[in-house]
């Protein structure tokens, strides 16, 4: 998805050799196309292991970091956790919605982080469109924000998670259950890129069984 050179305040860490890491690749998803694809015909979605997107993308980034002589970083590291939506902004231009979700002049919110490659040598940087705007900026009836029929989305509140949660996980919440998020699919930016029906269901099943645990800790 992109690429940047570190400073101090990316919180970058040293790759286990003790090397300094010089470049980071960002790596992710728009959309759901092929990668969606691949994934639902890997060992972990058909054998349904525990967190099976997250042991497929490390199954499949692992050993392409370390032949490029670097090392993976994942967003479920920790904690504490990499600051990824951060090393994202660096890297590509996306920029901050009302919904909390980092948004792209041309793919809207369908993008996904799912590693970066933290490399010892310093890659000459992709040319980054400086004129790109945050889209929401220019937004006057903010969808996104009207769409959810809970009201989880507050600029001052924040995120209720768990209204969303409860949402969905009822009888109420079986159009974001099955198609995705009403407050994502209601912003015009990159609607192109909007999930799959199965993969858009495959993350919400996820987010409100991640809810279940965290409510039972």
């Amino acid at each position: 998805m992109g690429v940047f050179h570190p400073e101090p305040d990316d919180h970058v860490p040293d790759l286990s050799s003790g090397q300094v890491a010089l470049s980071v690749v960002m790596v992710g998803n728009i959309g759901s196309g092929d990668f969606w694809s691949a994934f639902q015909g890997s060992t972990e979605y058909l054998n349904a292991v525990p967190d099976p997107m997250d042991s497929w993308t490390k199954r499949i980034i692992e050993p392409i970091a370390s032949e490029a002589g670097g090392e993976a970083l994942f967003p479920s590291d920790g904690p504490p956790y990499h600051p990824f939506q951060k090393w994202a902004s660096r890297s590509v231009s996306l920029f901050p919605s009302p919904i909390g979700l980092y948004i792209s002049p041309m793919w809207g919110t369908w993008h996904a982080l799912r590693a970066a490659i933290a490399l010892p040598i310093r890659l000459e940087l992709p040319v980054i469109n400086a004129e790109a705007v945050n889209p929401c900026l220019s937004c006057i009836e903010q969808p996104c924000l009207h769409s959810c029929p809970v009201d989880a989305f507050d600029v001052d509140r924040g995120y209720d998670y768990l209204a969303c949660a409860r949402h969905v996980a009822s009888s109420d919440g079986i159009s974001c259950a099955s198609k995705g998020c009403l407050a994502r699919r209601g912003c015009p930016i990159g609607r192109p890129y909007t999930l799959n029906d199965d993969h858009a269901a495959f993350h919400m099943a996820a987010f409100v069984n991640a809810r279940k645990l965290l409510s039972e800790i």
